[in-house]
């Protein structure tokens, strides 16, 4: 903690431009911060991440992008901002927001989808996608009209539920 309360005390309030330091001293002493381990937070994932510090005595702030929902398929980051009480040793965290880092998913008009699938049904034709019971009920398969693919647990949950809706309202509508 000395060696960051020196570093910090060495410079002038200001943005701090080159982290690689500042990352380095505050992995050291990272776990003497009481409020540290929000978010998962661990000292070693501030070693090259840090972003936007600024020092503001006795506070120190600064950004990092953290990656826990890519894991679960997200194409987005959150920003994490973190506020650091150098004299008191409390850190606190707030999302700051996210960032885009792979590519969305294109868009997917689903009503039009939902309108094949809905005359496909009303007109009694077989398809691959419906399978039809002895009782004139129709069970369709989901995962043939829209596959899981590469897609996130979100985008694919929204998009089913969205076909179902529209599915709904028009056998509603046209019943």
């Amino acid at each position: 903690m000395e060696e960051l309360i020196n570093y910090l005390n060495s410079i002038e309030e200001e943005s701090i431009k080159d982290t690689s330091k500042l990352g380095s001293l505050l992995q050291d002493c990272w776990e003497q911060f009481s409020g540290s381990e929000a978010e998962g937070m661990e000292s070693y994932k501030l070693i090259g991440r840090i972003e936007d510090a600024f020092w503001n005595p006795p506070e120190l702030t600064f950004n990092i992008e953290r990656h826990g929902g890519t894991v679960l398929g997200s194409t987005r980051a959150e920003i994490h901002r973190w506020t650091l009480d150098i004299s008191a040793r409390t850190a606190s965290c707030s999302r700051a927001g996210f960032r885009q880092i792979n590519p969305r998913a294109p868009n997917l008009d689903v009503n039009s989808i939902a309108e094949e699938i809905f005359e496909l049904i009303k007109e009694h034709k077989e398809d691959e996608r419906l399978r039809r019971k002895s009782d004139g009920t129709v069970t369709i398969a989901i995962g043939k009209i829209l596959p899981q693919e590469n897609l996130s647990k979100p985008t694919i949950e929204g998009r089913r539920r969205h076909f179902r809706k529209k599915l709904t309202e028009l056998y509603f509508q046209r019943s």
